[in-house]
């Protein structure tokens, strides 16, 4: 079973109208360009190398602080690209509530959060909404866990796999995701083959719960961490990735491998940027 994971997209039909997008995008480079070249380059790919992608992984931020035209626009050119191809999102920190769940035409639970279980020939994926409203950092809510208690009760007929878009695991102390308690131990003791964020604009492998967490490479641009600051490059990338007899494989694709700095933030972070 072949898939694509991809992530931080930022769509916007007007980046000259956000103080963040404004400095930093331009005609020659800017998210939704990006996001066409990438599934421009990911349909060659796969037709030289004859790969049959079944489906997609979005993992958040699919525009940026956007209305609903700017997921119509996001649609738009998934259609016009990958045709009928099935994606499976979660909301970002940039993914305001409302805005998400009118554009991507999605139901939400009492506490506004968009999360979700589904079956693809066997494989569950389950969909999780780690974003908060006025912060950066990820939070998964008690009633999330207990929603996800109950999925994982059954095992699926090919395991599970969960996106999020905030990271369970990372380096940085400072950036991480608030769990209730048993969350990891939840994850841990279930047939959870795989867990798929974004939201550092960074490719990254790591371990939680004993289960392998992938960090992909943004759609929109890169990060590159440093004890004092953050730096924005124009790196951009996805994962294509395999299950194959219950066992996870990830290729990362770089898009840019020539980078080149086009902005950056001090650190810490005090605001949802």
């Amino acid at each position: 079973m072949h898939f694509l994971h991809l992530s931080d997209t930022h769509i916007r039909n007007d980046y000259t109208t956000n103080s963040f997008t404004r400095p930093i995008f331009s005609d020659e480079f800017n998210p939704t360009d990006s996001f066409k070249k990438t599934l421009d380059h990911i349909n060659r790919n796969a037709k030289e190398t004859e790969t049959h992608y079944e489906f997609a992984l979005i993992t958040g931020d699919l525009v940026h602080e956007g209305d609903p035209t700017d997921y119509q626009l996001f649609k738009s050119i998934w259609k016009e690209k990958m045709g009928d191809l099935p994606y499976f999102f979660c909301r970002g920190n940039h993914d305001r509530r409302q805005a998400f769940a009118t554009g991507m035409a999605v139901s939400v639970n009492e506490d506004g959060d968009y999360i979700d279980q589904t079956y693809y020939q066997g494989l569950r994926i389950i969909t999780l909404d780690s974003a908060q409203d006025g912060g950066h950092e990820g939070v998964i809510s008690k009633r999330q866990l207990d929603q996800l208690k109950e999925w994982l009760a059954e095992p699926a007929k090919k395991g599970t796999i969960v996106l999020l878009h905030h990271p369970l695991a990372w380096e940085e102390s400072e950036i991480k995701t608030e769990v209730p308690t048993d969350f990891e131990e939840t994850i841990e003791n279930s047939d959870i083959l795989g867990i798929f964020v974004g939201h550092i604009h960074q490719g990254s492998l790591a371990y939680y719960g004993n289960k392998l967490q992938t960090m992909v490479e943004a759609i929109s641009f890169g990060v590159d961490e440093f004890p004092n600051k953050s730096v924005f490059t124009n790196r951009t990338g996805y994962n294509s990735c395999t299950i194959s007899e219950g066992h996870l494989f990830i290729h990362s694709v770089v898009m840019s491998p020539s980078q080149t700095v086009i902005g950056g933030c001090k650190k810490p972070v005090t605001e949802n940027i």
